[in-house]
């Protein structure tokens, strides 16, 4: 009941203020869209690196709007029979999709900034710091739409993250435009997408591992497996507990199923004391608990048979 009733909130909350919500990120989508075009192209006519290197940053950053947009969208779908989890992991998919793209397209930056090192071509300057400068204008007005609705989800976190990130390079890059065009000094354009480049990995190597510990259902953080079988051996009439699993379903619901030993003839109450207890000291929602008789665990038996290859 707690799983269903927690779906429900979910859904609601999505709704209460995806609307507003949903249509600033429409357009934050569209605005970093033409902004990413404008610098590609300007960093091609005025042949820096650094320009295209900040133009790639924004179409991450609208690219991981998108993803989050539609990752949000799908998350509300209700669960079905078949798609039991519903679709609250689309975000994790989409967030793990969108680092690693954006480690791709930042090597792919260091490559060529590494090639221009040894021959700075010429910078036009001018260009580079009127576009950079209309970065700049645009990455804090896409920081400001989507903040309110970064408290809400990794994903759109992820976005306002680079979004930040963007503003402090659209930053760099106007001061790389106006060495060059004051002091004629080109190798700073590609110093600054090497500095761009280790800034976007340094992102993704922060963010990266919490996604890809949901992925792998790993153990939620903070909750100690150790600790988890303490408690529901420490419940009255609980002989032993085993076979524990702990992941995450997506971020804001974490799940639990076990085996416990019970010798007494009281089943029920036991496994609501332990459900409590995983609810109340660990905020597990979705729990899945087996009752055995002590030395009677099914599994055991399959084990014998050679069916159950793995053991935890």
């Amino acid at each position: 009941m707690a799983h269903s009733h927690s779906h429900h909130h979910g859904h609601h909350h999505g709704h209460g203020h995806s609307h507003g919500g949903d249509g600033m990120i429409g357009w934050a989508v569209l605005i970093n869209l033409a902004l990413t075009a404008a610098q590609i192209g300007g960093g091609l006519v005025a042949d820096s690196t650094a320009l295209i290197a900040d133009g790639v940053h924004n179409l991450s950053d609208a690219m991981a709007l998108v993803l989050a947009f539609g990752a949000r969208r799908l998350a509300q779908r209700p669960s079905t029979p078949a798609w039991s989890y519903g679709w609250g992991r689309a975000e994790i998919v989409a967030a793990f999709v969108n680092y690693l793209a954006l480690i791709a397209i930042s090597l792919w930056l260091v490559i060529e900034a590494m090639g221009r090192l040894a021959h700075p071509p010429e910078v036009g300057g001018g260009l580079v710091m009127a576009l950079a400068t209309l970065a700049l204008i645009v990455d804090l007005g896409t920081a400001a739409l989507v903040w309110r609705l970064s408290k809400d989800s990794m994903n759109i976190r992820a976005a306002f993250l680079h979004n930040l990130a963007d503003a402090g390079v659209s930053v760099a890059v106007l001061i790389g435009g106006a060495l060059i065009w004051a002091f004629g000094w080109n190798p700073a354009d590609p110093i600054l997408t090497l500095a761009i480049s280790a800034v976007i990995l340094w992102h993704v190597s922060m963010e990266i591992g919490p996604v890809f510990r949901m992925l792998m259902l790993a153990a939620p953080p903070g909750i100690d497996p150790r600790m988890v079988l303490t408690a529901l051996r420490g419940i009255d009439g609980v002989d032993g507990a085993h076979h524990l699993h702990l992941w995450q379903i997506d971020e804001k619901r974490s799940a639990a199923s076990v085996h416990l030993v019970v010798g007494t003839q009281g089943f029920s109450k036991v496994i609501r004391q332990a459900k409590t207890r995983l609810y109340e000291d660990f905020n597990i929602i979705h729990s899945t608990i087996e009752i055995e008789l002590p030395d009677d665990c099914a599994d055991a038996h399959l084990k014998a048979r050679g069916g159950h290859k793995t053991d935890t």
